[in-house]
């Protein structure tokens, strides 16, 4: 029977259901956990555009400016799947026009 589908397997029935309480709980870690993230990665990103303005070597330049691409399309994919404080968000966006900004100024198209 080559054809036959696989059946979804159930959960163990001696497992607990999860609470809402629980979700909520797991919901606020991963918005606060993604958010740290991406200030982070912000930076970082921020961190490769200047190294790639600053640098003389077109080599180390190009590296550098993949680098910081690399981190603002992770950003920007990301973004839609956090939800961030208004603050954090405000950061976020801030930092993340100056990185396409620098981008811009390397070359990079969007």
């Amino acid at each position: 029977m080559p054809d036959e589908i696989p059946r979804q397997r159930k959960p163990p029935r001696h497992l607990p259901k999860r609470t809402r309480e629980q979700l909520l709980t797991s919901k606020r870690q991963f918005n606060r956990t993604g958010t740290e993230f991406l200030k982070v990665d912000v930076v970082t990103g921020l961190t490769f555009a200047k190294a790639a303005l600053d640098s003389r070597d077109e080599d180390k330049k190009l590296r550098n400016q993949k680098s910081a691409r690399k981190a603002y399309d992770t950003i920007v994919r990301m973004l839609n799947k956090i939800t961030p404080s208004k603050a954090d968000a405000q950061q976020l966006h801030e930092n993340l026009q100056q990185l396409k900004n620098d981008l811009i100024q390397l070359g990079e198209s969007f």
